[in-house]
């Protein structure tokens, strides 16, 4: 039974095998001692679970797959509008060092799934239109491409591979929990700089300064100990509250419809019918820059090492 039966049919238990392993999972990531803590699991329960089956859906509602194999760029728009030329499908895939070392530990299989991220990239440029019999030129237009292709989380099925996604989703979910503690760690450690450079200070201070020092190392120190308190691992329930009862305010899709020419210049108002409409999905907040994803069937793609790569290269340098 996968991940998604067993999150989504047994409900009658209260902790399936998939929450009890994704609280571990998350627990482990923040901070290990917090399965000691008398609030675990049962503080952890529904601000995982909430998280959980949001990553599952998110998952689940992922464009694709989009077939990818050796035909693919001249047969299909969207993969002509993914990808620069047909050689840069090779480089996306030979580049990914998750694919390299899934294609390295499984059995030789000529299909799979998998995520691929894209960096949506839109630059202003002066072309050339058609205008009746006559063609002008340094005309202003914007022309849309897609670069960094990223393949992530690959799989010989796509049920398994939104799976693994689903969890890829969980685990960015779970780093801004971390994130939120480790900014109270580095407000720490500055309130208590800030303090250890007034006290010199306050001692050599004259009585008309002194009453200000002191002011600033209170109020420093009353916020010094409020971020000690809430270090404490048995207040770490509430980052974990904080992130994940609302996660789709740190991670969504969002559609973003464009209208593109085959040579991927973005076309609005009157000129829409002389491109395609695309809807493409941005996933944002995975990292600190947003994604264009899809989910790709890959078919009979060559699995090359790096070292063939570079002798690959090395002889057409020679030629």
């Amino acid at each position: 039974m996968g991940l998604i039966d067993d999150l989504f049919e047994r409900r009658g238990s209260r902790d399936t095998p998939a929450l009890k392993a994704a609280m571990a999972r998350a627990i482990s990531a923040v901070e290990p001692l917090l399965s000691q803590t008398d609030g675990y699991p049962e503080r952890y329960r529904q601000s995982v679970g909430t998280a959980l089956e949001y990553t599952t859906q998110l998952a689940a509602r992922l464009p694709g797959p989009v077939t990818l194999d050796r035909g693919a760029y001249a047969k299909d728009a969207l993969v002509h509008a993914l990808f620069p030329d047909i050689d840069a499908i090779s480089v996306a895939f030979t580049s990914s060092l998750d694919l390299q070392q899934y294609l390295r530990e499984s059995p030789p299989n000529s299909e799979f799934y998998a995520l691929m991220g894209m960096r949506r990239i839109e630059k202003k440029i002066l072309g050339m239109e058609p205008a009746g019999m006559i063609v002008q030129r340094d005309v202003a237009q914007q022309v849309v491409y897609f670069d960094n292709h990223t393949i992530e989380a690959p799989s010989p099925s796509e049920s398994l591979s939104r799976e693994l996604i689903a969890m890829r989703f969980f685990d960015s979910l779970v780093g801004k929990v971390r994130e939120r503690i480790d900014q109270r760690k580095q407000t720490k450690e500055s309130l208590a700089a800030d303090i250890g450079t007034l006290m010199p200070r306050l001692r050599n201070a004259s009585d008309p300064d002194r009453a200000a020092i002191e002011q600033r190392i209170d109020n420093l120190s009353s916020g010094l100990q409020n971020i000690i308190e809430s270090l404490n691992p048995e207040s770490y329930a509430s980052d974990f509250e904080a992130v994940m009862l609302h996660p789709e305010e740190s991670l969504r899709l969002e559609q973003v419809p464009i209208v593109l020419d085959s040579m991927g210049i973005r076309r609005t108002g009157d000129d829409a019918d002389r491109g395609r409409a695309f809807t493409f999905s941005e996933l944002i907040g995975y990292d600190r820059r947003d994604w264009t994803v899809t989910v790709v069937k890959c078919v009979n793609l060559t699995h090359e090492t790096f070292a063939e790569r570079l002798d690959q290269a090395y002889r057409r340098l020679k030629l």
